[in-house]
């Protein structure tokens, strides 16, 4: 009877820990704010694959080596947040753009040119003052050796205004921009619900020893 128990339970947590990790795996998750109101937060499937959209390269045509370059772009992000009293949300448009310059980086280093992680999203909401959020996106732009390669996690920035910034779009074709202030990768849920449904396994398994325990003594 006991060893019976034992392995219900570790079967029921097998199938949940199987469960959770297949729901939540593909999802990265970050949020994002400024000192001028921008507030956030987007989702990245890293199942989507990156496709090539530009490669080539970089030449001056003088004695510098030419700089090879690779332009990634994947089209899954989930954005929403705030820009003030403004709300918005969406998915699709741009897509998460990384162009990568590989060595060796003469031309490109001559020229202060650098790699970039940059995500452009198609977004809505409410109007307000007679205009609505139409388009934000986050800029990271990096040395020309900094990046080898796309990836969905972005790299560590560089905090000026110039090279770690946002832009937002609204319907009236006005914009804003601005220096960005964090970029911060959140747990993922399915972390959190394996350490929580272990727990909870755990203390279902000594309960149960106990009582087989006590019935045994009694």
């Amino acid at each position: 009877m006991r060893r019976l128990t034992v392995r219900f339970l570790f079967l029921v947590l097998i199938i949940t820990f199987g469960f959770s990790a297949s729901l939540f795996a593909n999802s990265i998750l970050y949020t994002f704010s400024t000192l001028s109101g921008v507030a956030g937060s987007f989702t990245l499937n890293d199942s989507t694959p990156f496709r090539i959209t530009n490669q080539g390269f970089f030449s001056l045509g003088g004695p510098l080596a030419p700089t090879p370059y690779v332009e990634y772009l994947a089209e899954s992000a989930l954005i929403s947040g705030t820009y003030g009293a403004y709300s918005f949300s969406g998915a699709g448009g741009g897509g998460l753009d990384v162009l990568d310059y590989q060595p060796p980086y003469d031309s490109a280093l001559d020229r202060s040119l650098g790699d970039w992680w940059i995500l452009r999203a198609n977004v809505s909401g409410p109007e307000l003052n007679g205009r609505s959020v139409t388009a934000l996106s986050i800029f990271e732009y990096l040395g020309a050796n900094n990046l080898d390669g796309p990836s969905f996690i972005p790299p560590p920035p560089i905090h000026n205004p110039f090279d770690f910034q946002f832009f937002v779009g609204f319907s009236d074709g006005t914009h804003e921009s601005g220096g960005l202030e964090t970029l911060t990768l959140v747990p993922e849920l399915s972390s959190a619900l394996l350490l929580g449904f272990g727990l909870l396994g755990i203390i279902a398994l000594k309960r149960n020893f106990t009582k087989l325990k006590s019935r045994a003594q009694s």
